[in-house]
Formats: C-alpha cells, sequence, structure tokens
C-alpha cells in the first residue's frame, strides 16, 4: 500500500467520524429540547367548536334532504348559509391565529370553500339533488377537523415533568 492511498484512508475515515460526531451532537441536542413542537397545543374550544360547526352543517343538511329535490330551493336556505358561514369563518380565524397548525387551518379553509362554493351553486340552480354527497363530504371534512385537534393531546408520559418549586 502507498503512503498516498494511506493518507487518503485516513482523510476519509477522519471526515466520516467528524460528520458522526456532528451528527450525533445534533441528535443529542433536538432530543435534550423537551419544548420543541412542531403542531400546536390542543385546545378544547376549537374541538368543541368544531363539533359544534359540524353539528349544525349536519343537521342543516338534514332538513334539506328531508324535502323531495323539486322543494329545496334557495330561499329556505339562505339566512342558515349566511349563520352558518359566520361560524365556520370564526373556525378559520381561530385555526389561523394559532402558531403551527398548518393542518388544522388548512382544513378549516377547505371547510369554508367547499361550503361558499355548494351555498353558490344551490343559490344558482335553486335546487340541491346532489346534497346527500355534499352532506358526505362535510362529514369527512370535520371528521378530519377534530381528529387533527385530538392528535395535539400529549399523553402524561410525553409532558416533561412539572417543577413545583419546592427545590
Amino acid at each position: 500500500m502507498s503512503r498516498s492511498s494511506a493518507l487518503s484512508g485516513a482523510t476519509a475515515l477522519s471526515r466520516a467520524l467528524a460528520l458522526g460526531l456532528i451528527a450525533l451532537a445534533l441528535v443529542t441536542a433536538l432530543t435534550s429540547c423537551a419544548q420543541l413542537r412542531f403542531v400546536s397545543e390542543y385546545d378544547v374550544k376549537t374541538f368543541e367548536e368544531t363539533i359544534r360547526i359540524g353539528k349544525r352543517v349536519d343537521a342543516f343538511y338534514g332538513k334539506l334532504i328531508e324535502l323531495a329535490p323539486d322543494q329545496r330551493t334557495y330561499s329556505q336556505f339562505s339566512g342558515d348559509y349566511v349563520d352558518i358561514e359566520a361560524d365556520i369563518r370564526s373556525l378559520v380565524r381561530r385555526n389561523t391565529s394559532r402558531q403551527l397548525n398548518v393542518e388544522s387551518k388548512q382544513i378549516s379553509e377547505d371547510i369554508l370553500a367547499f361550503w361558499q362554493q355548494y351555498k353558490e351553486k344551490h343559490k344558482t340552480k335553486n335546487a340541491y339533488p346532489d346534497a346527500r354527497f355534499d352532506q358526505q363530504r362535510f362529514e369527512r371534512l370535520f371528521n378530519a377537523a377534530a381528529a387533527a385537534e385530538e392528535a395535539k393531546k400529549l399523553k402524561t408520559g410525553d409532558k416533561p415533568a412539572q417543577n413545583t418549586g419546592g427545590q
């Protein structure tokens, strides 16, 4: 083995060792950060508001579907559209104001966009023959919104110990 190949092997080994030490230091630093968060904390009020608005949307579609398709005129439901849209906008604002809340914000924005789209479709056609399919979409969206908020709950063992100040 020549001296230059032995030196280049030693240099490669030194680089690999240095990169390994840097990676180890980075992992250690990241795992020791007890307060490092990637999503916002669970908010019971947001969860309850999501459930409440989802229930209102479900009741809206329940009343709509009870009518024969030719009786589902827009004017009967215009006030409900306005009131429910205000609730959905409130949910969007609530989710937007919370840091690290990208998924919940996006889901609530999707709910608002679909609500506005379906309202405009109903208004334009003055009929709503496919209401059952739209109800099912909202059911999936509100389930996703509730699940996204529930996922933010940490189990007791996943939280740092509280300092009681008795030291």
